[in-house]
């Protein structure tokens, strides 16, 4: 889930709206041998990752920094005011992330960056490219920029202006010495606003679409012409699809998966 390291093991992480986890599920496919922190701390989430990969996943999504957002426990900084606390970094958390991060490496998991939402896309900077913001990147980049696949997602739903989404991709590849994959998300409705004038623009190596299972072959068709047409063939991925309130059910509600498997993932 986006909040996924809204997780009780991490230091400083407060439960906003009791959204905090335990992963406590998952502390069954932990295994030994597998890293924790602080003395035994960790095993839920790590057993979480573990569980991805065993059903054959290859990555997973989160947003690091969600403060106005849905979940408002997550962030990289000493606290979730505003101010100067905006300019520090969370040192002993961030390096409690690295430790679950270089498992998914282990595992095998792309690790998706979605650096911000719709309701915290005005946050850093007033939505701009100031110190605020650069500093969020710079910090991402120079701690996590090493693991083996990652992609970088400016937004997932945002309200930024196409010149700021265009200097956000900028700044990152500037300061990504392993240039990875830059991508952005809207929602269903602003797919022409958001993508088209993207279109043909360096930094941006692809888009991440929330869609409906009906429309999903037909909009990634969409883009992958379209961008080969600008010049600049994009990756298009299936982020997210609707209806938001189920995703993708649980095996208990819809064991055979047949529109997931027929109109999604085929």
């Amino acid at each position: 889930p986006e909040n996924f390291l809204a997780y009780e093991d991490f230091d400083n992480t407060p439960n906003y709206k009791d959204f905090r986890k335990s992963w406590a599920a998952h502390e069954q496919d932990y295994r030994g041998g597998d890293p924790t922190w602080s003395g035994g701390k960790g095993k839920g989430i790590i057993g979480a990752i573990n569980y991805l990969a065993e059903k054959g996943m290859n990555a997973f999504s989160f947003i690091p920094m969600n403060i106005e957002g849905d979940d408002r426990n997550v962030f990289p900084y000493i606290s979730d005011s505003p101010g100067d606390d905006r300019l520090r970094i969370d040192v002993s958390k961030t390096a409690q992330w690295e430790v679950l991060f270089e498992h998914a490496d282990e595992m095998g998991l792309n690790l998706h960056f979605k650096t911000q939402e719709i309701e915290n896309s005005q946050l850093l900077d007033g939505g701009a490219l100031g110190n605020e913001r650069k500093l969020y990147y710079r910090e991402l980049v120079a701690r996590f920029s090493h693991h083996l696949a990652l992609t970088w997602n400016i937004g997932e739903e945002n309200t930024n202006t196409v010149e700021e989404r265009k200097a956000f991709a900028d700044y990152i590849k500037q300061i990504d010495p392993y240039q990875h994959h830059v991508v952005i998300h809207n929602n269903f409705k602003a797919h022409q606003a958001t993508y088209a004038p993207l279109l043909g623009y360096p930094t941006y190596d692809g888009v991440s679409l929330q869609s409906s299972p009906s429309t999903i072959f037909y909009d990634t068709l969409e883009w992958r012409t379209r961008s080969a047409d600008a010049g600049h063939k994009w990756v298009v991925a299936n982020d997210e699809q609707n209806p938001a309130k189920d995703g993708v059910k649980p095996d208990a509600n819809d064991p055979a998966h047949d529109v997931i498997r027929q109109d999604v993932l085929w």
